[in-house]
């Protein structure tokens, strides 16, 4: 089997800034980045709208069916699971997402960010896995420079995201915590290290 060209994974706390690394280094390194086409793939292939599979991302899988299948009636269960309503299973999106990432490692070329590509990827040849992490004083202020928010809504934003990260992961890998550092190559403290530094670290490692 030939070993692909080099594929990196981004996986970041919630305002670490790891879409805006993922878009600065494919475009330093000329590779493909993958993330948000990523769920209109999955879409296409689970036979459902984009915007449901980002549903299924944002409650963790099926964590939110199994609490609904306490507080409601089976029928209704049922009926939400059946093709009219665009159902988005656990186990179907594993399997197209698993299957979508391991398309672009043969590819080659091409930086990963999140969708659990640490966990698919992890072990493979030429692969590289990236951690961003920051404090969240410093993630706040990047939310609020960034996206414009104010303290308190960057506060409640990074709080949500990374309750739901953390359920999302799980889905791959079901563990405490998924900013473990033997998961990852390289993990880049966002709190001491700036973007272009950043950018320069894993173009070093990962580059020959």
């Amino acid at each position: 089997m030939r070993i692909p060209m080099a594929v990196i994974t981004i996986s970041r706390q919630f305002g670490a800034g790891g879409i805006t690394l993922g878009e600065k280094l494919s475009k330093r390194l000329g590779y493909r980045c993958v993330h948000e086409g990523m769920i209109r793939q999955v879409a296409k292939k689970v036979k459902a709208s984009s915007q449901q599979v980002r549903a299924f991302e944002k409650a963790g899988g099926t964590k939110l069916m199994k609490f609904l299948d306490k507080m409601v009636s089976r029928d209704f269960i049922d009926r939400l699971l059946s093709d009219k309503y665009g159902y988005v299973g656990e186990k179907d999106y594993i399997d197209v997402v698993r299957t979508l990432i391991h398309e672009v490692y043969e590819q080659g070329n091409a930086v990963i960010i999140g969708r659990g590509g640490q966990y698919i990827l992890g072990g493979f040849d030429n692969t590289w896995h990236i951690l961003l992490v920051a404090d969240l004083a410093n993630r706040i202020h990047f939310m609020m420079d960034t996206y414009n928010l104010t303290e308190v809504d960057a506060q409640k934003t990074i709080k949500r995201a990374d309750q739901i990260r953390n359920s999302f992961l799980s889905v791959f890998l079901d563990k405490e915590s998924h900013d473990d550092p033997l998961s990852y190559d390289l993990v880049i403290n966002m709190d001491r290290v700036t973007m272009e530094k950043a950018i320069e670290l894993v173009v070093n490692l990962t580059t020959p």
